[in-house]
């Protein structure tokens, strides 16, 4: 702070201000009045001392006590847009995994002439924020407090670059995720998801399969492995026609050894239940906690199952729990297994009240066995049995074909409504352990809607398959980096609430590289909390906010 004269040639008189310097957007060199004293003449006639007073001052003024004087008679132009600041903390995290390191010792091609630095971020803090298409989120590049520098055809090519690099920095990220977190992956999860393209043209990436969108359209396959703090661990692409089950062994085996996971316990739903994924995991010393398919199983260990003997209720009697050590042949070695086996009155419950509606629809069918033909419903088709045969003369009868109720059947699966079955390697392992595991799995199902919606992920715009894999790579960091953000507020706001927060954190040029604050809501608030920073003011110095982002990047290394 400074006391600056200013001699007016009309008037012939002096004017008194109270100057600051700072760096405009530019980082050009600049000074700023803060405040007007008036004119030196009349203040030397009440205080002949006044200049030194008011020098002496300035040299003691603390630069953020100072208040800010605004030009009101500024008008908004079509320059001064709402910059947003929020990204602020994607920033951090991005940094704190040490991406820019990253990619500045990737060896590239001689084709390799941009940023990829500059488009990584800006495609994932797009991803993050704002979910747009790759040629809008280049359209926004200027919407950032600091602007990203990049081309559109760049932006394009970068995607080819992701491609190549994808598995490397996977391991990258959980190399620095272990160091920063303390991964524990002594427990994964393991899920398989599909993602849809608005295209009809198939090639070895994009197949039409078992859409989990229930779409016609081609389909990419996603395995995703994550731990128990839900932060993913490493994804794969598969062809979209790849079955569930089919996927695990490629996975496992690719990121087993390269990420030096050592003992792991893979938790997994019954839809990659089978024998030759459990003896994989069981060559390699690993272990498993699967869900086990109850309906279609043998009667002898159904009527294990429904046995009361060993259950252990609770105080309520809404919940009963046992476990039984079965064995079983796999890969010629007889493997034993412990089978967690509960009941739930909630579950139960929810399971009466499908079967009020499946029931209302088989009497419908019965009725009328041409929309049995026609129909696909999984529940209908198991219960009835469609005859051609003439009841009375024996001969084949497409006309009037007539429809049995497989009573016998229906009342067996009944009894099994409320139970539940897991079955895992860990013999010794206590059942609440085990059922408790298991129930993190909901964790990367979570994970899967949050790539889906909170990002959308799908459907997917890009056509080749290395920008299709570029694609997801930013999906995955996005999800990463969210799920940090997340893991810091202790689960206190959801990511789509933390989304919107980041969001709408925007700051305006008002006059003099001074701008104006979009007000900040509660969970803005918790995460300056959370890592050590403030900044809730209405309007600001361009000093501040830059110090502001000093402080969060500083931070990381504290």
């Amino acid at each position: 702070m400074y006391i600056r004269l200013s001699k007016s040639k009309s008037a012939k008189k002096t004017k008194v201000y109270l100057v600051e310097g700072y760096r405009d957007e530019n980082g050009k060199t600049k000074q700023r009045i803060v405040k007007k004293y008036g004119n030196l003449e009349d203040l030397q006639a009440k205080d002949p001392n006044i200049l030194e007073k008011l020098r002496e001052q300035a040299k003691q003024i603390p630069k953020n006590e100072v208040k800010l004087t605004l030009n009101l008679s500024d008008t908004n132009t079509e320059e001064a847009a709402d910059k947003n600041y929020g990204y602020f903390f994607l920033e951090r995290i991005y940094k704190e995994l040490e991406i820019p390191e990253f990619l500045k010792n990737y060896v590239f091609d001689k084709s390799h002439k941009y940023d990829l630095d500059q488009i990584l971020r800006l495609l994932v803090f797009n991803r993050i924020l704002e979910p747009k298409s790759k040629k809008q989120a280049f359209e926004s590049k200027d919407d950032f407090f600091t602007p990203f520098k990049c081309i559109l055809n760049s932006v394009y090519r970068s995607l080819a670059k992701m491609d190549e690099l994808k598995e490397d920095l996977q391991v990258h990220l959980n190399r620095k995720v272990s160091e920063l977190y303390g991964r524990d992956a002594t427990l994964v999860f393991y899920d398989v998801t599909n993602y849809y393209f608005e295209t009809d043209l198939e090639d070895d990436l994009k197949r039409k399969g078992v859409s989990k969108d229930n779409k016609r359209s081609p389909i990419v396959q996603m395995g995703l492995l994550i731990d128990s703090n839900g932060l993913p661990i490493a994804y794969k692409l598969f062809p979209g026609n790849t079955n569930d089950v089919s996927t695990l062994e490629p996975f496992l085996t690719e990121i087993k050894d390269k990420y030096k996971l050592g003992k792991i316990i893979l938790t997994a739903d019954k839809g990659l239940n089978s024998k030759s994924n459990l003896s994989l995991l069981l060559s390699r010393q690993d272990g498993y906690i699967v869900s086990q398919k109850v309906t279609g199983a043998s009667r002898a260990f159904i009527e294990e199952v429904l046995d009361e003997d060993g259950y252990i209720y609770n105080q309520s009697n809404t919940f009963k729990i046992k476990s039984f050590i079965r064995e079983r042949v796999m890969n010629d070695k007889v493997v034993k297994e412990k089978c967690v086996c509960f009941w739930s009155k909630n579950h139960d419950d929810r399971e009466k009240m499908k079967r009020v509606k499946l029931e209302e629809r088989l009497r419908e069918y019965i009725e009328n066995p041409a929309k049995y033909k026609a129909s696909n419903r999984y529940g209908i088709k198991k219960y009835l049995k469609l005859h051609t045969i003439d009841k009375e003369t024996g001969e084949v009868n497409d006309v009037e074909p007539y429809l049995k109720f497989e009573k016998d059947k229906y009342l067996r699966d009944k009894k099994l409504d409320g139970y539940y079955v897991l079955v895992t390697s860990e013999i010794d392992m206590p059942s609440e352990e085990v059922v408790a595991k298991y129930k993190g799995l909901w964790r990367i199902e979570e994970s899967f809607r949050v790539i889906k919606s909170d990002l959308e992920g799908r459907p997917v715009f890009v056509r080749r398959n290395d920008h299709i894999q570029g694609h997801f790579l930013v999906c995955f960091l996005a999800l990463l980096i969210s799920r940090i953000i997340e893991m810091k507020l202790d689960h206190k706001h959801s990511i789509r609430c933390i989304q919107s927060s980041l969001l709408n954190a925007t700051c305006r040029h008002v006059d003099s590289s001074i701008y104006s604050l979009n007000k900040q809501d509660d969970v803005f608030r918790d995460l300056g909390n959370a890592f050590n920073v403030s900044l809730d003011f209405k309007h600001v110095r361009i000093e501040q906010l830059r110090e502001y982002r000093r402080e969060l990047i500083h931070n990381i290394t504290k």
